[in-house]
């Protein structure tokens, strides 16, 4: 069997390392698989631990000499056949292994985004299109995540595959401090969401200001990456001029979080950017209303009045909106047809497709 070692930037619950280790789980008989991240979460990276061949503690969330140095004895060690890289940060440290060890490259994006302007701007598209001539395929988790890589980076579109994540919950009673606020509400609204830009957790916040309502809550399940302080601050210094800043809920990284959203009233996603959501598909399995910025990979899964509730990015009097009329049809025939339409289309997105899919992408030639 082949041997596959997974970059991705840290082990932190988030998309790229729970997409990463289910996968894994569901290969075993296939591949060998290893790992190598910065531990964040001591329990993930136990799991991870237990479920490969062997899982390393790299800190790639950033480059580093001394993290390159070690990934370069790590593949001399276990000498895998594939690389697969998750994010920007597998991706770069993919690219400078290729130039020693010239293994099989793969590359999911895991929500390819632009975050920056000007010269950095032009120097990530033009490392976009100098690793698609390295790498054998680029993986697209949604149609619209690989339409807009092909239009921002003019990478050639054979280079790029559609495989949806795959997804599995169950469903679960909250912890007992989780459950003791949510028990003080009548409504309340979710969002496995980190502290990032590019959740746009402000538009998300002063959004719930704007609802008015003393019967409801928000709560926000996920941490910050180094880097984000500064957006993290920016986050709690615009909650504290909130009068709702009591009714808003800051829980940090929960581990399987997904279990939980049964839980709860309402999904919300506030995204400017997705790959394919992994939380929006568990809140289907879960039938909770999602209500959902416009952004690619959101787009793939909620229809307007049809799989969900869907308003233009950043517009804050339209979330508004959409947010006050989910509210109203909670448990109307109008809102049951929409969880039922959702459910149907969430049920297509399995582990063992997902794993399938990128077992038979690992077998493609160069």
């Amino acid at each position: 069997m082949k041997k596959v070692l997974h970059l991705f930037p840290a082990y932190k619950i988030g998309g790229a390392p729970v997409n990463v280790l289910r996968f894994i789980k569901g290969s075993r008989d296939k591949v060998f698989n290893y790992a190598a991240a910065y531990k964040v979460d001591d329990q993930l990276f136990a799991e991870y631990v237990h479920e490969t061949e062997e899982s390393f503690d790299v800190d790639l969330t950033s480059f580093k000499l001394k993290s390159f140095v070690k990934l370069l004895r790590i593949v001399r060690k276990i000498n895998p056949d594939i690389i697969h890289a998750n994010g920007k940060g597998g991706a770069l440290y993919a690219f400078l292994l290729f130039i020693f060890y010239r293994k099989k490259i793969f590359y999911t994006f895991r929500g390819f985004h632009i975050k920056y302007m000007g010269i950095k701007h032009k120097f990530h598209i033009y490392f976009e299109k100098i690793f698609s001539l390295f790498y054998v395929k680029a993986v697209a988790v949604s149609p619209s995540e690989k339409d807009f890589y092909l239009k921002i980076t003019g990478v050639k579109a054979e280079k790029v595959e559609v495989i949806g994540n795959g997804v599995e919950i169950t469903q679960s009673s909250l912890p007992r401090n989780i459950l003791m606020e949510v028990d003080r509400y009548k409504i309340n609204i979710v969002s496995l969401s980190r502290i990032d830009e590019v959740k746009d957790i402000i538009t998300m916040v002063k959004s719930f200001e704007l609802l008015k309502n003393t019967e409801a809550a928000l709560h926000i399940m996920g941490g910050f990456l180094t880097g984000d302080e500064s957006y993290k601050n920016e986050v709690d210094n615009v909650i504290k001029t909130l009068s709702s800043k009591d009714q808003i809920y800051l829980w940090g990284d929960i581990q399987g979080a997904g279990n939980y959203v049964n839980n709860f009233d309402i999904y919300l996603s506030t995204s400017l950017s997705e790959g394919l959501p992994t939380s929006i598909i568990e809140a289907g399995l879960s039938k909770v209303p999602v209500v959902a910025s416009d952004c690619n990979g959101n787009i793939d899964l909620i229809k307007d009045g049809q799989t969900g509730y869907l308003f233009l990015k950043k517009d804050i009097g339209g979330l508004v909106e959409k947010l006050s009329l989910c509210i109203n049809q909670l448990g109307s025939k109008e809102q049951l047809e929409i969880l039922e339409n959702n459910l149907n289309q969430m049920n297509t997105y399995s582990i063992n497709s997902h794993v399938s899919k990128l077992i038979k992408l690992y077998s493609k030639k160069d």
